[in-house]
């Protein structure tokens, strides 16, 4: 079984269907222009692409590979001034992200090819996956939690915050991270886990700014509180639960506690 038969990117029919990490400009939107002159009629070293692929064609794959990693071509090709396509030579190897992505691109042939025609009862029309996929604009793939968790990590909770809000303004509407409830909240559970209980604190917090209709951060900032002593702040997050879910069990209980009753 070969790891990628030709066919199976359909590049002839026009269905990219495959768009995994390679790197380019905006190629198409250029074309007519001068700086297109830059860019060969006949291409060298194609590994993935059919060898007699059109020089339109090309470009819109190129393009799309781009626009799904936020990256231009000298993300992957090497030479040139970084803006324009003078002197880059795209025919060369040496960076080492242009062999990723021949990786990347055989690995997403494969599972649309022979492991997703697999699946029991799929889809029909079947579902692809593209580079956009799971990239969404960033040229490495990372949950914002995972950001989040690094910065936390190496600059604090305030520093973590501000990343959260900065990342929420600037890019909230382009689907490159997860803003639901949830990924922040996993976030904050991993932190408790570890003990980390001012930290996860911190984090709900911020959530909560977003969320304020959520029963789950009230009352998990109202155990996490209590995990650092701060007995009033319990009370006040219980109480918020209770407004939110008067018939909540655990915050009824916890209250009855403290307040010793």
């Amino acid at each position: 079984m070969t790891s990628l038969p030709l066919a199976a990117i359909e590049v002839r029919t026009g269905r990219f269907v495959m768009r995994a990490t390679i790197c380019a400009s905006m190629l198409l939107a250029m074309s007519g222009t001068p700086i297109t002159a830059q860019i060969p009629d006949e291409f060298q070293n194609l590994r993935i692409l059919p060898t007699d692929i059109s020089r339109d064609s090309l470009l819109r794959v190129m393009r799309d590979f781009s626009f799904a990693l936020g990256v231009r071509c000298q993300y992957c090709h090497v030479g040139g001034d970084g803006i324009s396509f003078e002197g880059v030579e795209f025919h060369k190897d040496d960076d080492p992200d242009k062999r990723k992505a021949r990786f990347m691109l055989r690995l997403v042939a494969n599972l649309n090819n022979q492991v997703f025609p697999l699946i029991p009862e799929r889809d029909d029309p079947p579902r692809q996956i593209e580079c956009k996929t799971c990239h969404r604009g960033l040229a490495k793939p990372v949950l914002l939690r995972n950001v989040l968790s690094s910065v936390l990590d190496q600059h604090g909770a305030d520093s973590a915050t501000a990343t959260y809000r900065r990342l929420r303004e600037s890019s909230g509407m382009a689907g490159v991270y997860d803003f639901g409830e949830w990924e922040t909240n996993t976030l904050a559970e991993e932190l408790a886990a570890q003990g980390r209980f001012r930290d996860a604190i911190a984090i709900y917090k911020l959530n909560a700014d977003f969320y304020p209709r959520s029963s789950a951060i009230a009352g998990s900032l109202g155990r996490l509180y209590e995990q650092v002593a701060d007995t009033a702040a319990a009370i006040r997050s219980y109480e918020r639960t209770l407004e939110l879910r008067p018939n909540h069990r655990g915050a009824t209980e916890r209250l009855r506690v403290l307040r010793g009753q």
